[in-house]
């Protein structure tokens, strides 16, 4: 009897769970949908190509992407650009800066809040996820789209994936950071206009390599595991924290500790197998980086500042091998697991017995790495901006 009530139990808090979720979604398409736009543009050719002005949804502290757009956006300033940066999310222009400043100390560009949105014009006007096409439409200019991921993959297949992918055939000039997105809008979508790609780059600056001895890693007895982990599925959340439990337990077995480290989400987040450092400052992250043995990222779309981050500092990677990541490093430049815990196993161990595999990868992950900048990246979007004539009728 306790059996059949504990089953009718769990199917009720299903049938909730799964009742809150469709209600979330509904509130969530309904509330896109009284700003979303279909309609596919006809852009025009710019008498100029002096002012820019990107159009993000609101300005966040800890946001990679926001980090790599007001990199771009400084970089082109120094090009002799004017740059701005306007939300469509109310927002004041006081924690708009302190949001971007603490994702990038020092950058270019000025801050325009949503109640300054309908009268602003620009000669290139720069759409930056698919939530903010829409109002990128709006303002004059010459319309550019720059792309820094798949964004229908955010969603399961329904409204929102539907309602993300056709932003891709509305018209704007996109520009993909690496050459996925590209493949991916090509593959599956019908774009009425260019598709271009400019390099994936990062910052060396704020992560210089840091010496490691490598030698040393097969006598420890106890391996550090730094892990970037999200609440969303493209990250692989619960697939990584099975896997690296099961991963855990084997170690242990030989009397090897294997300390996980999560970090890139909120400490309420719960986390199994290790401790969930919460989401870290620049100055942290380098301290993780330097102190861990090996990183793990799980990059099932478009690659993210985070493996870079980590090679540059010599920390060996752990990527998968059904992800993204060899789209944009040489083979060669991580380990890459299968969902097998038992092959992650396998090449881990190799790795830690084996010291001149890891010298070899950290050779050829920063041989690639020093080909990279965001003045190269900012350099290439620009030439893209200055041939916008060839695109015009």
């Amino acid at each position: 009897m306790i059996n059949k009530w504990k089953s009718i139990l769990k199917v009720k808090v299903k049938g909730i769970l799964h009742n809150v979720q469709a209600k979330s979604e509904k509130r969530l398409v309904n509330y896109r949908l009284s700003n979303y736009d279909v309609s596919v543009i006809h852009n025009t050719k710019p008498d100029k190509t002096k002012k820019i002005l990107f159009v993000v949804e609101r300005m966040a502290k800890y946001s990679g992407g926001q980090t790599s757009l007001l990199r771009l956006g400084t970089e082109l300033a120094k090009l002799g650009h004017d740059v701005g940066y306007a939300v469509y999310k109310p927002q004041t222009q006081s924690d708009m800066e302190e949001c971007a400043s603490s994702n990038l100390s020092g950058y270019l560009g000025k801050m325009y809040t949503n109640k300054q949105l309908s009268g602003l014009k620009a000669d290139i006007v720069i759409a930056s996820s698919w939530d903010t096409v829409a109002f990128a439409k709006k303002i004059p200019g010459y319309k550019m789209y720059f792309i820094q991921d798949y964004e229908p993959y955010f969603f399961s297949f329904g409204e929102l994936f539907l309602m993300a992918k056709k932003t891709y055939e509305q018209g704007l000039h996109m520009v993909s950071l690496g050459a996925w997105n590209k493949e991916m809008i090509e593959k599956n979508c019908l774009p009425v206009s260019p598709v271009d790609s400019v390099d994936f780059p990062y910052e060396s600056k704020e992560y210089p390599h840091h010496k490691r001895n490598y030698d040393s890693y097969s006598s420890k007895k106890e391996i550090v595991l730094a892990v970037y982990l999200k609440y969303y599925g493209k990250r692989l959340p619960n697939i990584t924290q099975y896997m690296l439990k099961q991963l855990k337990d084997k170690f242990l077995q030989e009397g090897i500790k294997l300390r996980i480290l999560y970090y890139g989400e909120d400490k309420s987040f719960q986390t199994e197998a290790g401790e969930n450092l919460g989401m870290l400052s620049k100055k942290e992250l380098l301290s993780l980086y330097r102190k861990a043995d090996f990183g793990m990222v799980a990059s099932m779309s478009n690659v993210s500042l985070v493996p870079y981050e980590m090679l540059a500092t010599g920390l060996p990677l752990i990527e998968f091998e059904d992800g993204t990541f060899p789209y944009f490093f040489p083979e060669g430049s991580a380990i890459l697991t299968s969902l097998d815990y038992e092959d992650l196993y396998r090449k881990m161990k190799q790795s830690i017995q084996d010291p001149d595999i890891l010298k070899k990868r950290d050779e050829t992950a920063r041989e690639y790495l020093n080909t990279l900048s965001w003045a190269k990246t900012a350099k290439q979007f620009d030439d893209i901006i200055n041939r916008t004539t060839e695109y015009m009728d």
